[in-house]
């Protein structure tokens, strides 16, 4: 009964998530009907451009079939027949995969039978609101794939619960996988570390592309503005078009970071956009386009280097938190070509997806080829940051143990808990160890006895010994204090000892005739 509960608690939530997106593009359709149209005309006609938009955000293709008016107001012949917008407006999907990683987080606490239930329940009430809404914006004019209408978001759903479950609980599920598979631990260090490197590699280097946007939107910041001002649109279309851009975002951040890795992209059928050379043709008229530099420059070359470096931290970080080697389980140099290697493999096919999903039809024509190259882009993606991250891994760690001299002891001992000055031989009088029969000697050949003999006579006698004085301190002390040297007597020092030593024996043979006095002189006189 709890999975039933718990599958259609999750239905529940996102099929709110589902209708969340719907209600925020249609809130932006609403403005613009109301603020610009007076709320005049079909009110149908701003519900269906909203539901499209929302389907265009989840990767569904709209068939669209305009108006010979319409065509005749763009002025575009390619426009007259039936076209396909393919080209995802992923900023809209983020917010779905946001959300449903946020459940996602509260659904990796739960049982393993019923986070399947919950998620699959998920995923399909998240698909059949899209159904539903793609069957209510069915018109001539444009109309969703009802198919992708169900699958795509449903797969959006599933994607971002997923990935919160494996972030929450990969690492049992990882451990659970090595021994059924009978892997051993150290090829699992490896493929642990394979696997951040390789995540944060593709992470990093759409880090790069966001920059690279960045940088040419604030370099051509004056060539955008003028596009902005030739459109001639109202306050209220200003807010549509900055929305509609932000929409675009993802797909703008992926064609930057195919740009910096090199194969660069299209903006329509045989155009060209890479560091070595541009060819552009007719583009949209988009204010986010306009960071295009019409010409390729000779510094941009400089820019392929940039996700190099950036694997480069990748590496360095990934050494130190997931490989850092002990004295007990040093790194090895297959270990950094595995993570390495296959980090690289891994970061490349993930910015090959991510270039698939950025690639589509914006338009008739010619534009309905656009995007970047997915598989140029998978393979110099995973050369680049193999590179990097071999490069990091190398550099990144300390240096191996056990060399250097034997470097790696301190660190055992502090592993262990000693002493540093237990290591390095610190607080001895000697090159000989502490311990209790070393402590407990004296300077002569027995332990010292005050019972038996004069306590002052016993120190100045080993004031007069030259060799050093083991430690009169516990040996729990003598290991951690540092023992001060002993000063060597000089030769008066030994006369002074030995005269007053020889008085107080006389004094001592004084005393003991005074106890048994000695026989009266015998007179040889004869008694008269």
């Amino acid at each position: 009964m709890r999975r039933v509960w718990a599958g259609i608690g999750q239905a529940v939530e996102s099929a709110a998530i589902a209708a969340v997106g719907l209600v925020l593009c249609a809130l932006v359709l609403l403005a613009v009907w109301g603020l610009d149209q007076g709320f005049g005309g079909d009110p149908l006609l701003q519900w269906r451009i909203a539901v499209d938009a929302w389907m265009l955000g989840h990767g569904v293709d709209v068939g669209i079939t305009l108006a010979p008016e319409a065509v005749a107001a763009i002025g575009l012949e390619s426009a007259g027949g039936s076209f396909v917008v393919t080209l995802g407006a992923w900023g809209i999907g983020a917010i779905t995969l946001w959300l449903h990683w946020r459940s996602g987080r509260r659904l990796a606490e739960l049982p393993l039978a019923e986070l399947v239930i919950a998620a699959l329940a998920g995923a399909v009430a998240t698909g059949l609101v899209g159904l539903l809404a793609g069957v209510s914006a069915q018109h001539p004019t444009a109309a969703p794939n009802l198919g992708q209408a169900f699958a795509f978001p449903a797969l959006i759903a599933l994607v971002g619960m997923a990935g919160a479950v494996l972030a929450a609980r990969g690492q049992d599920w990882l451990q659970a996988l090595a021994r059924a598979l009978t892997i051993e631990d150290p090829w699992l260090r490896p493929v642990r570390a394979a696997l951040a490197s390789g995540l944060g590699g593709a992470v990093a280097v759409l880090g790069i592309g966001a920059l690279v946007v960045g940088a040419g939107l604030l370099l051509r910041f004056t060539d955008g503005l003028l596009l902005m001002e030739s459109l001639e649109v109202t306050h209220v279309g200003v807010a549509v078009l900055f929305l509609l851009q932000l929409a675009l975002a993802p797909v703008a951040i992926v064609w930057g970071a195919a740009w910096a890795i090199g194969p660069g992209f299209m903006v329509g059928r045989g155009s060209n956009v890479s560091p070595l050379d541009t060819d552009l043709g007719p583009v949209p008229a988009l204010p986010l386009l306009s960071a295009i530099d019409p010409a390729a420059q000779p510094w941009m070359l400089v820019v392929v280097a940039l996700p190099v470096l950036a694997a480069v931290v990748v590496g360095a970080l990934a050494r130190q938190s997931t490989l850092a080697g002990s004295a007990d389980r040093p790194v090895h140099w297959w270990e950094l070509a595995v993570a390495g290697v296959g980090g690289g493999l891994l970061a490349g096919g993930l910015l090959g997806i991510a270039a698939m999903l950025s690639t589509g039809a914006a338009g008739p024509g010619r534009l309905s080829e656009t995007g970047p190259d997915a598989v140029l882009v998978a393979g110099w993606g995973a050369i680049e940051v193999t590179v990097g991250l071999l490069i990091g891994l190398v550099a990144g760690g300390r240096a191996p143990v056990g060399l250097a001299g034997g470097a790696a002891l301190p660190l055992a001992a502090q592993r262990e808990g000693t002493s540093m000055r237990d290591v390095f031989g610190f607080g001895r009088s000697s090159g000989e160890p502490l311990d209790d029969e070393s402590l407990g000697e004296t300077t002569g050949d027995e332990p010292i006895d005050d019972d038996s003999t004069g306590g002052d006579a016993d120190r100045d006698a080993d004031a007069s010994d030259p060799r050093p004085h083991a430690s009169p301190l516990p040996l729990a002390e003598a290991e951690t204090q540092v023992v001060e040297p002993v000063a060597q007597p000089g030769p008066s020092a030994v006369d002074d000892a030995a005269e007053a030593a020889g008085d107080r024996a006389a004094e001592a043979d004084d005393a003991a005739g005074s106890k048994h006095p000695a026989p009266a002189p015998q007179d040889d006189r004869p008694t008269p």
